[in-house]
């Protein structure tokens, strides 16, 4: 195995928040934001996966600020642990308005759990290393999930 496949999967979509996005208030849906996360969070799992993938859950989903029409947004997803066939992912929206490009602010974050698909059947996914001090605490961060998942189950 190589560096390049045990590498911490990142994604990220850019979009420019029009009125088929919005209500009559010209506030953007949550569903909206939150369908461009999982597609995003997608995209990153399955870079790490190399193969088809799918949402098992979503958790801690938080609006932190309002998503208007004409606002940019920047979705932001990074792979932090991986399970035997299940990734956490966390993802981040940002939003900054035409006016002042430059100032990012956050608007939504949540963690994905996402499962690798192979022939319509759950398949073992690499596991992921982590090397640099960023890297060890994405890792930490999704194990600490990974395992509040797994206690939460055994509970039911």
């Amino acid at each position: 195995m190589n560096n390049q496949d045990n590498k911490f999967s990142q994604a990220e979509t850019c979009i420019l928040m029009e009125p088929m996005h919005a209500n009559i208030h010209g506030h953007v849906h949550g569903g909206e934001l939150m369908r461009l996360m999982d597609n995003t969070a997608g995209i990153a799992a399955a870079k790490h996966a190399k193969g088809a993938v799918v949402t098992a859950r979503v958790d801690e989903l938080e609006f932190h600020s309002p998503v208007l029409i004409g606002d940019i947004v920047t979705c932001i997803a990074q792979l932090c642990y991986v399970g035997n066939s299940s990734m956490q992912i966390w993802v981040s929206v940002y939003v900054n308005n035409l006016s002042d490009a430059n100032k990012m602010k956050l608007a939504l974050s949540a963690f994905f759990t996402m499962v690798h698909l192979k022939d319509k059947q759950v398949a073992r996914v690499e596991a992921l290393t982590p090397t640099t001090p960023l890297e060890h605490k994405l890792y930490a961060l999704g194990e600490a999930k990974y395992l509040e998942i797994k206690a939460k189950r055994k509970k039911q």
